[in-house]
């Protein structure tokens, strides 16, 4: 049965093994992993999956940290279990989405082994940068990418320690020496142009790096925006790469928000403090809501907002917004210049100017086309984030590293 759906595809994929070491605290990746694996299976694609969890690490003890950290940057048990589960399973392609830290680079290896291709999504920038984020402190930092990964010890980048640090940069600089990220993976999906051209400055060949969006499954709420209820929403983890505390104190300082709201959906470190700072009748911090909670209230939102000040992936909140017809107001910053066309699908500003970002929110809710903008972010909803826009995609990428693994084997008879 799969295989004649793939045919019908056009495609030669039939099987699939997706690979993903899930983190502790659950994500948009993870979220991705999920829907990436539910759209093949629904169209004829069958799927395998090799995961792990995070959580394995704490039952480890102290003892054996030590042994993890080594087997991070290059792990022979995973290789073992991985080699094995690809004999048993003989899939057509192999989709690494992440490998960190217990499932190590060796995946590649054991996939190179045996002559199967590899596709890689790049959800961040792990194999350039030992935090992951290109952030430090309340900065945007590339230090490691134009100089060296000394850099990220000395300011102990990974989880705030040098000596946790050490591992992530043995690893990331190890495999770039043996050549793992320039020749083991066949393919790489990176979410956004702006992410495919930082991996290329890092030394991963261009054309290797193709360019897929995130996508969410069928929208299950229609937009219904009400202009006598008008708020925007921040949707997402309450920390401080994700910019919530300068879009409060820009809030506070608009002069006249003619009863507008703002609205603010999610949990983590920095909630307790800012919920306390701000008290006000026009902020509400309703704290973690269900999927459907949420679409809710972003169709119903003025804009949705993204007050990012470091380079984020693919905010999954923004094609949630698209999805329901929701502009967005957004940081001009790395990949959200990209996501979001200034004056087409919402606007930027400049994410430590609170003037400009006050300004911003007052252009945005004063904006004269503001319905024709809605219809607009619809449009490009349907034309670039849905699911089927994606499957075709994906199978594009499969197909194309199916390809040129079998071109490199003919070239080495």
């Amino acid at each position: 049965m799969s295989e004649q759906v793939s045919r019908q595809m056009n495609s030669p994929v039939s099987k699939v093994l997706i690979i993903h070491n899930f983190y502790q605290q659950s994500g948009g990746e993870d979220k991705v992993v999920e829907q990436e694996s539910a759209m093949l299976h629904s169209r004829g694609i069958e799927t395998e999956h090799y995961y792990v969890h995070n959580d394995s690490i704490q039952s480890k003890g102290l003892a054996n940290m030590a042994k993890l950290a080594v087997e991070a940057t290059w792990s022979l048990p995973e290789f073992k279990r991985i080699q094995k589960m690809l004999l048993q399973v003989k899939p057509d392609v192999v989709h690494v989405h992440n490998f960190f830290p217990v499932i190590s680079p060796s995946v590649y290896h054991a996939c190179e082994r045996l002559g199967i291709p590899v596709v890689q999504t790049l959800h961040n920038y792990r194999l350039i940068c030992p935090a992951a984020t290109f952030m430090r402190g309340n900065e945007v930092c590339e230090k490691c990418l134009h100089g060296t990964l000394l850099h990220s010890i000395r300011h102990g980048c990974y989880r705030g320690s040098q000596l946790q640090t050490i591992p992530v940069a043995a690893m990331i600089k190890f495999n770039e020496l043996i050549g793992t990220w320039q020749h083991k993976v066949s393919r790489y999906i990176a979410l956004t142009e702006f992410a495919r051209n930082k991996f290329a400055e890092s030394g991963i060949p261009l054309d290797r790096i193709s360019v897929k969006s995130n996508f969410i499954q069928p929208k299950t709420a229609e937009a219904k925006y009400d202009p006598n209820d008008r708020y925007l929403l921040f949707v997402g983890r309450i920390s401080r790469e994700k910019g919530v505390r300068n879009l409060l104190q820009a809030w506070s300082g608009l002069e006249d928000r003619a009863g507008l709201r703002l609205v603010i959906i999610g949990d983590g470190p920095e909630k307790a403090e800012l919920t306390a700072a701000y008290p006000q009748e026009d902020i509400r911090f309703l704290g973690q809501q269900d999927a459907d909670t949420v679409l809710d209230c972003m169709s119903r939102a003025m804009y949705v907002m993204v007050p990012s000040i470091w380079y984020e992936g693919f905010p999954m909140t923004i094609v949630e917004s698209y999805s329901v017809g929701t502009p967005v107001l957004c940081s001009r910053i790395g990949a959200l210049e990209e996501v979001v066309e200034d004056g087409v699908t919402g606007f930027h500003f400049q994410h430590d100017d609170l003037e400009n970002i006050k300004t911003v929110i007052r252009r945005a809710v004063a904006y004269e086309n503001y319905a024709a903008m809605r219809q607009q972010v619809s449009e490009i909803y349907t034309a670039r984030y849905t699911e089927e826009v994606n499957a075709k995609q994906l199978m594009a990428i499969y197909s194309k590293a199916m390809e040129e693994r079998n071109d490199e084997a003919a070239a080495s008879v």
